[in-house]
């Protein structure tokens, strides 16, 4: 298979511009861009056609709305002594204290010939994944609203739970929200190599698929073929935990009949490296 390039020697301004903000728009969204960065986005955004525009404004609204979703599903009351530690911590060790250099990011893996656009995967820090994981315990969200008093459902920690807020916490998180084919929603995957899982997330279908259907995630890249990584029922908007992402590259997505299938017989609506 001939190697896909992204670029090309007569690059125009434009689309070095896009191509910029397709590797920044995610932390612009989330309010981690540096001062010059964020105006930069903001003069990029502002410079823009307004189909064009508007896609990207699309994208902030998929990601805080994402956002708000996990937020409010997983509010918990925060620990008693934890605003102590964290204090204490934050005090106590930042004289002297190099942050790491993050590993580089994989190319994504192309799926079946199907053509792979630009990614735009953003890596959170171990900064940005202790304030989500704080955020989620204050009820506030992402989008900067206060979410409603958790419910005592809500405040027990079930075993999902858990498993996202382990997600959410760890130091190696990524965040990913890619469009599906076909007006189909938006996949929203948080993933984390230390922790070996990735909290999934589909929203706001245009079209949604039949009461017969389901979507289907697959793990690709690690196996010679697709391996099933889940179902999310249409409709449904809670996470759902993959685990075992061992040596996979891509977490990819069908629809696939109820109760799912072996291996993928839809074409691929949307593929998230991992």
């Amino acid at each position: 298979m001939s190697e896909l390039t992204m670029t090309t020697t007569d690059t125009d301004p434009d689309d070095r511009m896009s191509a910029w903000l397709d590797d920044h728009i995610e932390l612009y969204a989330v309010s981690a861009l540096t001062p010059e960065e964020t105006l930069r986005a903001e003069r990029e955004l502002a410079a823009l056609p307004p189909d064009a525009r508007s896609a990207y404004e699309d994208r902030i609204v998929e990601i805080h709305t994402a956002m708000a979703g996990f937020s409010s599903t997983y509010a918990l009351e925060t620990p008693s002594g934890l605003r102590g530690r964290v204090l204490t911590h934050v005090f106590d060790g930042a004289a002297g204290f190099d942050a790491p250099t993050p590993p580089p990011i994989p190319e994504p893996v192309p799926i079946g010939g199907r053509r792979q656009g630009p990614q735009r995967t953003t890596a959170v820090l171990a900064a940005a994944a202790v304030t989500v994981v704080v955020a989620l315990g204050a009820g506030v969200l992402i989008g900067r609203t206060t979410a409603p008093e958790p419910s005592p459902a809500a405040t027990s920690v079930g075993e999902t739970q858990q498993e996202v807020l382990t997600v959410l916490a760890a130091g190696d998180a990524t965040i990913t929200a890619e469009p599906l084919a076909d007006d189909r929603g938006t996949i929203t995957v948080i993933t984390s190599e230390t922790a070996g899982r990735a909290v999934t997330l589909i929203r706001d279908p245009g079209r949604p698929i039949s009461p017969d259907s389901t979507f289907q995630l697959w793990l690709v890249g690690g196996a010679e073929k697709p391996v099933p990584a889940g179902l999310i029922p249409g409709g449904d908007t809670e996470p759902v935990v993959v685990d075992g992402l061992g040596d996979a590259q891509v977490l990819a997505v069908t629809i696939e009949p109820a109760g799912g299938s072996p291996q993928p017989t839809t074409p691929i609506l949307a593929q998230v490296r991992l």
